[in-house]
């Protein structure tokens, strides 16, 4: 079935690409040539990492190795999947509150929930649906997806949404570099956000996922873009 080498390509050139950002945005911080929030760092790290195991366990799944597909999600993909975002909601963290203690109280917050999700991944599993022209998707059990979409994903659309209007409302005000950086970590979110969203429809299905993705390797270069403004300008 030569979808699923189709769509292990894209998502193995969408982790790839994160990971480069990740590197390359390194690089100029030992350098001292960049200073934004290191959250945004380790976000692309996470995000890197979570698309290449996704690359690699579809991989396995073309070559009919069920045991490595399972193994794979178990210990990487399925907990990836809640852990990535845990640097996303650090930055809002850092971006939405000056005070420790709220920061504290915030992060906290989305940490336990996060964790959480993973613990019951583990402990109640997930489910392998049958192998389709362009792979399968792995389902984790419902307890955790109900942690994960009350507890992480819709708190995350109004978080995201104050954010951009934050960084619009400074982008006006100000118009110096940090505030076209920030404003440009918020559409790198937002990017982020609307692929995620759209891959998780029901009628994106098939190539269509092909498109989603390529909007994970868009947010990974914004991210970059925005990263490094003061050095482009």
């Amino acid at each position: 079935m030569i979808g699923i080498l189709y769509n292990t390509f894209v998502c193995l050139i969408a982790g790839c690409t994160s990971l480069i950002v990740f590197s390359l945005l390194q690089k100029k911080r030992r350098k001292g040539e960049i200073s934004h929030n290191i959250a945004i760092d380790y976000f692309l790290l996470c995000l890197g990492l979570l698309w290449v195991f996704v690359g690699v366990r579809l991989f396995f799944v073309w070559l009919d190795w069920v045991e490595a597909d399972l193994f794979l999600y178990k210990w990487f993909v399925g907990p990836l999947s809640f852990l990535h975002l845990l640097p996303a909601f650090y930055y809002f963290g850092w971006s939405f509150f000056k005070g420790k203690k709220s920061r504290f109280l915030f992060n906290g917050f989305f940490t336990l929930t996060v964790f959480s999700a993973v613990l019951i991944l583990f402990l109640l599993g997930f489910e392998r649906p049958e192998v389709t022209y362009w792979g399968n998707n792995i389902k984790p059990n419902k307890i955790s997806n109900t942690i994960f979409t009350f507890g992480v994903f819709l708190p995350a659309l109004p978080i995201l949404i104050i954010e951009i209007s934050r960084r619009i409302k400074g982008l006006k005000e100000k118009r110096n570099h940090e505030a076209k950086q920030l404003f440009g970590f918020s559409i790198g979110f937002l990017i982020y956000a609307l692929a995620g969203f759209f891959e998780a429809l029901v009628f994106t299905q098939g190539w269509m996922m092909l498109i989603t993705r390529t909007g994970i390797m868009l947010a990974a270069l914004v991210f970059y873009l925005s990263a490094t403004w003061e050095n482009n300008t």
